[in-house]
């Protein structure tokens, strides 16, 4: 377990994320006053009038959610993957299959612990903000970043089983992954309400983008299609390919 991350980091880790979380309860507060609604953050406060320029066009806690669900979809899913994957690869490198599902199972305990202890400080700010903990629409948003973390994780293992020269290539290349594959969310979205794209064609794209890792964070439930394909699907290729002698490292 040392190799993804000594006992000295976890607790440091669990330490800052811990103090940043009680900081933001401290620091955080609301109150209503006769010019509506403000936010007082560490002794300042938001002027009402700009959280009134915010609703004109959009209700201000929306916002703020959409900002906090940004962060989760962007912070967690790269957290779970940068801090898994070269243990994962060493993992693989010393003990083959066997190396593959142990790493795999720490690599993914050790994402979790890294990325949601990371996140820590915004459960606090959702509390002092909007008076809970844990709003389910920041769950779902924290669920599809895990799920994507891990997408991220076995698709730069089948690339890294592929491309033997380097271990950093993998990861550029499982980021344009991310991004093609969010792209095809867009373009399934635009192909439905435009009508230019046949019902077959947007049933093939649906699929590599339940296929491939989106950065695009949904806010319903997670598909099916997606954890079939997504996640169960490609750890199969990726143990297939641990298994085939792949030549020796360049």
């Amino acid at each position: 377990m040392n190799s993804f991350g000594s006992f000295k980091l976890r607790i440091v880790w669990a330490s800052i994320a811990i103090f940043l979380f009680g900081l933001f309860l401290a620091g955080f507060s609301t109150s209503e006053g006769p010019q509506g609604f403000s936010i007082h953050a560490f002794g300042a406060t938001i002027p009402p009038n700009m959280l009134a320029s915010v609703n004109e066009f959009y209700d201000p806690m929306k916002f703020i959610l959409s900002i906090l669900r940004t962060l989760i979809g962007w912070t967690v899913p790269f957290t779970f993957f940068a801090t898994a994957y070269f243990p994962l690869v060493e993992a693989i490198e010393s003990d083959k299959l066997k190396g593959f599902f142990t790493g795999a199972l720490l690599g993914a305990a050790s994402g979790l612990f890294y990325s949601q202890l990371l996140i820590l400080p915004i459960w606090a700010f959702c509390l002092r903000i909007m008076g809970s903990i844990l709003p389910g629409a920041l769950v779902m948003a924290d669920l599809h970043a895990v799920i994507l973390g891990l997408q991220l994780l076995i698709w730069a293992i089948i690339l890294n089983r592929l491309i033997r020269s380097n271990r950093g290539v993998p990861m550029v290349l499982t980021m344009g992954l991310s991004a093609i594959g969010t792209k095809l969310y867009n373009l399934i979205d635009f192909g439905e309400a435009s009508g230019m794209m046949t019902a077959g064609q947007i049933k093939v794209v649906t699929f590599l983008n339940q296929l491939l890792p989106s950065a695009h964070i949904a806010e319903d439930s997670i598909a099916l299609g997606t954890l079939l394909y997504g996640v169960l699907g490609t750890l199969v290729l990726a143990a297939l390919l641990v298994i085939i002698p792949m030549g020796k490292k360049k």
